[in-house]
């Protein structure tokens, strides 16, 4: 093979065309050219008579069944009624049976509750509830898959003992007025309110209305509250002869269903402060050891009017004597929501520094900021308020930041209201110093936190770290946020005492 050459051997070979290719081709256009125009013409013409013949038949078969079934209708009317004459199968049988077994349970299970009715009239003698006993069965029964199952026993009170409720538009007192006590009282359930004292009660009722704006307020109105609790479950010891020497054995249990209704049944923790408070009052309770029960009484009294005093009027003073002497260096004070020691501190630190210029942060638009502003205005100083868009602007402007909190833990941390992280980073961001004001009750000994507690409402918490921080004032000196362990130390120390 020689390229460029044109050999006999390399001829290409075609494949030969058959023959039937183009006899298919033809066969398939036969019928086309066979029809004409006036075939087409004609079988148009047949399939309309088709439909219009359709159409008529169905009309007239519409007609006749009308026809029809009103004649159906007057004969079934002359027919007499056909008698079932087939016999019940095994399964309704068993269905009877056990219709027949249902009722005689219900007619057993009327009998007992009759007769456990009147032993409990017997005994207590209070309400005379009385069985709804019909004739038969099956008036107070219900059918579920034609079986006749037992419905609720029903129960009637004589008239002398029923009271009739007022309105939904009254008062929720007067419903209150109208319900007998004893039916109340009879309550055994852990979600009724037997147990806890109306002390407490009030409490909870202003933290859901969310009256209750710090954790300030919320020790000292649970100290109040405990005090009318402990003057009223002294009173009743004493009328039932109750010896003294488990007074602290009896309040510790009986203060445990108040304590577990303020939690929800532990499903929200105590504050912080809170529980230190509330810790320190069980330790002095187990270590009763008076002759009397009142003595015992006395004694609590005192703990806890000491208690209010450390820690709060004590406090402040100490607290504004240490803090004063720094604001008069910055004369420039900025802060973030609601604390009672830092208005405290600024009110009289006004007093004594009368050019001393205030800013408030608030988390939101006339928030709880605004009682910083309110108790500075009612003294004749002038206040500058912002919201958190500003808070980069009042940072700026200003020579110090005062923080509140609700706790300080063991490793430095701070808990405070959510909103204060930003500030304080926008403060360390100008390179202002940050001031923690706390009590020393306030120093807890824990690391975790909860991001919503008890008796604060929707109050959320969020944490700030200890290097964001620059000092922390306590009524005891001011400190560092890494010696906390130091204050929980001297702490302990003094509660041992």
């Amino acid at each position: 093979m020689i390229l460029g050459v044109k050999s006999e051997n390399n001829q290409q070979v075609v494949p030969p065309t058959t023959a039937e290719e183009p006899a298919q081709g033809e066969d398939k256009n036969q019928y086309h050219k066979d029809v004409t125009a006036e075939d087409k013409k004609a079988r148009k013409a047949a399939k309309a008579a088709e439909k219009k013949a359709r159409a008529e038949k169905s009309v007239a078969n519409k007609a006749a069944a009308a026809a029809g079934s009103t004649q159906n209708q007057g004969q079934k009317k002359e027919k007499p009624p056909k008698e079932h004459s087939a016999v019940p199968s095994e399964s309704t049988t068993k269905l009877i049976e056990e219709n027949a077994q249902l009722t005689k349970t219900t007619e057993q299970l009327a009998a007992k509750m009759e007769t456990l009715v009147i032993e409990d009239v017997k005994i207590n003698g209070s309400l005379k509830p009385a069985i709804k006993k019909s004739t038969g069965v099956e008036k107070n029964v219900r059918h579920v898959h034609n079986v006749i199952m037992p419905s609720v026993v029903t129960f009637d009170l004589p008239k002398n003992q029923t009271k009739t409720l007022p309105s939904a538009s009254d008062s929720d007192e007067a419903v209150a007025s109208e319900i007998e006590s004893t039916a109340i009282a009879q309550l055994d359930d852990a979600t009724s309110f037997v147990h806890i004292h109306p002390a407490f009660l009030t409490l909870m009722a202003k933290a859901e209305l969310e009256k209750i704006p710090d954790v300030e307020t919320v020790c000292i109105q649970f100290i109040a509250a405990f005090k009318e609790f402990l003057r009223d479950w002294t009173v009743e010891r004493e009328k039932n002869n109750i010896n003294a020497s488990t007074f602290g054995h009896d309040l510790d249990l009986a203060i445990r269903p108040q304590l577990a209704h303020m939690t929800q049944n532990g499903h929200w923790p105590l504050p912080f402060a809170l529980g230190n408070t509330v810790r320190l009052l069980k330790r002095t309770i187990k270590r009763l050891e008076e002759s009397t029960n009142m003595k015992c009484e006395e004694e609590l009294q005192v703990y806890l009017e000491d208690t209010l005093a450390i820690n709060f009027c004590h406090a402040y003073k100490a607290i504004s004597q240490l803090l004063v002497r720094k604001i008069q260096q910055f004369k420039k004070v900025v802060v973030f929501d609601w604390c009672p020691v830092v208005n405290h501190v600024l009110l009289e630190a006004k007093q004594q520094i009368p050019d001393m210029q205030l800013s408030v942060i608030d988390a939101n638009s006339n928030g709880r900021g605004t009682r910083h502003v309110k108790s500075f205005v009612d003294q004749g100083y002038n206040v500058k308020y912002v919201t958190m868009k500003g808070a980069s602007w009042a940072s700026l402007a200003s020579g110090v930041l005062i923080l509140g909190c609700s706790a300080i833990f063991a490793n430095g941390a701070v808990a405070a209201r959510k909103g204060a992280l930003a500030v304080v980073l926008c403060a360390n961001h100008y390179n202002i110093p940050v001031i923690v004001v706390a009590e020393h009750f306030k120093f807890i000994d824990k690391g975790q936190v909860y991001q919503r507690v008890a008796l604060l409402g929707r109050q959320n918490i969020e944490c700030i770290q200890s290097d964001l921080v620059t000092a922390v004032v306590t009524d005891l000196r001011i400190l560092g946020p890494t010696s906390a362990p130091a204050v929980l130390k001297a702490k302990a120390l003094t509660d041992m005492a």
